[in-house]
């Protein structure tokens, strides 16, 4: 490690003494003291005392304007007052139904409209989500297998927690990836109908089709993979994939849970002119509650219709979660929200771009719609083997940095972005911007 790096978590623990003292107690009760893996920190994660706005209060007094927001799910930003205002009302009425209501129409009709799949099921994760979409697929076909992407991220259950970041003695060829599961208590038969593909090389993806003929249920993949920064697909990519599909008989999933609404307001449908057969929502339609919905056509649909196809949940429309969902799709993702947000974003990548020229740093920004990143190697990410030589140690120092000049500008991981919410203002991607300047040099000397 670089003096300078050392510098700057020196920085960092000076600033956040009383996080650490939390995250103490809190590996004495929870696995490495978080709920999920991937609030990891070293080292030492914060811990937040509110969100506001764009503003996050840690628990040692530090302010931050927030860039992660929740891993992108905040498109609304923290706290909107019109959800804060639709969550009061409806509790008054009542937490939970587990019963027919009307706000499920509601949010359905508009989620139609946005993305033009038919009909609509809700659940309450993106995990949930891609599981029943895989399963409608395969019951709608009568087949097993199901094609995805190295490098993608779909959601902790077994059949897609395969070749998620995979170490490359393990993974085979480039063309050619070998399955490698992403956790011990996966037994091998739980994803032995995976196929794995690796992203923007079409042929690869024909070749498994070739192989596997009349096997192959589905392809599930995000439109731009977000696990991998932002990775976008080539011009060609999604309409071959939608004719390799089709032409195999196989349904083509759009996973949008990070996508979807906030690179236009139909999400990759919309931005690419591709349509998939089924669409997977989450994060960010939910105003900031956990939501996550699947639509398809009614014919493919006539599967859980007809109860063949089995999707259930106590939990599945929560009231309170689409009343914040109606709200946030109605009335606060406008198209003048949309523009707005877009051109912030714009000018943040833009600004990044102009001072990573500047510092002759080796990396590049790049951004689509509401969300972007610093890719920490100089050439354009296409697939998962590109990612694996991003400069890892860089990126968490761009992060740590980036926290002691008191903004948060994405989730912490090289694979993750940053999100531009409504409440964002010029200032906020001044301040950004300001804070990226005082860290360039650092960056430079590591």
């Amino acid at each position: 490690m670089s003096s300078t790096y050392d510098a700057i978590v020196s920085r960092y623990l000076e600033r956040t003494k009383r996080s650490r003292e939390l995250h103490d107690e809190a590996k004495r009760l929870l696995p490495r003291g978080v709920s999920s893996n991937f609030r990891v920190v070293d080292p030492n994660p914060i811990f937040i005392e509110s969100a506001v706005g764009t503003t996050i209060t840690d628990a040692d007094g530090n302010r931050y304007t927030d860039f992660a927001n929740a891993f992108g799910a905040l498109l609304v930003g923290h706290a909107h007052p019109k959800i804060v205002q639709a969550l009061e009302a409806q509790a008054r009425r009542g937490t939970l139904h587990a019963m027919p209501h009307r706000l499920e129409v509601s949010v359905a009709k508009e989620l139609r409209a946005r993305f033009g799949q038919d009909q609509w099921r809700y659940c309450n994760s993106g995990t949930e989500a891609t599981m029943h979409a895989i399963r409608l697929a395969r019951g709608y076909t009568g087949r097993s297998k199901v094609i995805k992407f190295e490098g993608a991220y779909h959601g902790a259950h077994d059949t897609v927690l395969v070749s998620n970041k995979p170490p490359l003695r393990l993974a085979g060829l480039r063309s050619r990836p070998r399955r490698v599961s992403w956790s011990e208590g996966i037994p091998q038969e739980s994803f032995v109908h995976t196929l794995v593909a690796s992203f923007n090389d079409l042929k690869g993806v024909r070749a498994l089709f070739e192989e596997n003929p009349n096997e192959v249920a589905c392809l599930i993949l995000e439109p731009i993979m977000m696990n991998m920064g932002v990775t976008e697909p080539l011009p060609d990519f999604l309409p071959g994939l939608r004719a390799l599909c089709s032409e195999f008989g196989a349904l083509l999933i759009f996973d949008e849970v990070k996508t979807g609404v906030k690179i236009a307001r139909g999400g990759a449908t919309e931005y690419y002119k591709v349509t998939p057969d089924i669409t997977v929502l989450a994060k960010a339609i939910g105003g900031g509650m956990p939501l996550a919905a699947f639509g398809a056509s009614a014919d493919i649909m006539e599967e859980l219709n007809s109860l063949r196809v089995i999707h259930v949940g106590t939990y599945a429309s929560n009231p309170i979660t689409l009343a914040a969902a109606e709200v946030t799709l109605k009335e606060i993702l406008t198209d003048e929200a949309y523009r707005r947000v877009f051109a912030l974003n714009r000018r943040l990548v833009d600004g990044y771009s102009r001072l990573i020229r500047e510092h002759g740093l080796p990396c590049y920004a790049n951004g689509v719609g509401s969300m972007g990143t610093i890719n920490f190697r100089k050439d354009v990410l296409r697939d998962y083997r590109d990612w694996a030589s991003v400069d890892k140690h860089a990126s968490q120092a761009w992060y740590l940095a980036m926290l002691n000049e008191g903004v948060i500008p994405q989730p912490p991981g090289p694979d993750e972005q940053w999100t531009v919410t409504v409440q964002h203002t010029e200032a906020d991607i001044e301040t950004h911007l300001k804070a990226f300047t005082r860290v360039a040099p650092l960056l430079k000397s590591l």
